[in-house]
């Protein structure tokens, strides 16, 4: 058996070796039939390899822009009919609090509020806010539309207070706490909702209303 084994391994490389010899003559004969072309081939490829480094922005265009202030957040403003902001939003009214309307947006929650009985016809926004739980924030970077400072979804406590020194702390129900750092003559402010012994931002609202409601539609 042994043997019989190793005879047709040696017809195999005896049977190789002409079509091993033939492949390496037709290489050879194909690099002297084509004169230059490594050069420019090593010039393409360094182009190529250029290429690459303009990858970075589709994540950078996802990063969150300024789009939070005392007026709204991103195209939501205070003050405008409330049935065309929500339309605009693409959000969805609450069917047991048609007050308010929400909508999923990419990594955080929209939420549109108008005064639950208004005096006004047609009634208008007097609240825009987008949150996120703090669990899905921990560890990753600020989502959602950011302030003109940078501060957002997931931006820490720390931060906040560095680049707004003079903003005051609002206790509301239970452990929740509203950090109030923006005020705009005629418009709105703007706060922001975290959880007492933590320090990361999970609400940002906008709102004419002296402080957001702990529960909108109860």
């Amino acid at each position: 058996m042994d043997i019989d084994t190793r005879r047709p391994r040696a017809r195999s490389a005896r049977i190789l070796s002409p079509l091993f010899g033939a492949a390496v003559t037709a290489a050879l004969l194909a690099g002297c039939a084509a004169p230059a072309s490594p050069t420019p081939t090593v010039t393409q490829t360094v182009t190529a390899s250029a290429d690459p480094s303009p990858s970075p922005s589709p994540s950078a265009s996802s990063t969150p822009t300024a789009g939070v202030s005392p007026s709204g957040i991103g195209d939501v403003e205070l003050g405008t009919p409330y049935d065309d902001a929500v339309a605009a939003a693409g959000a969805t009214p609450v069917e047991a609090c048609p007050w308010l309307a929400t909508g999923e947006a990419d990594g955080y929650m929209l939420t549109i509020q108008r005064p639950e009985v208004s005096d006004q016809d047609p009634a208008v926004v007097d609240l825009v806010q987008v949150s996120a739980s703090p669990v899905d924030l921990e560890g990753k970077p600020a989502v959602g539309p950011l302030t003109a400072e940078g501060i957002g979804l997931g931006s820490r406590l720390d931060q906040a207070l560095a680049v707004y020194p003079d903003a005051v702390e609002v206790e509301s129900v239970g452990d929740r706490r509203y950090l109030a750092i923006e005020t705009g003559a005629g418009t709105g402010s703007v706060f922001l909702t975290y959880t007492a012994g933590t320090d990361i931002i999970w609400g940002v609202t906008a709102t004419t209303l002296d402080e957001p409601p702990y529960e909108s539609c109860a």
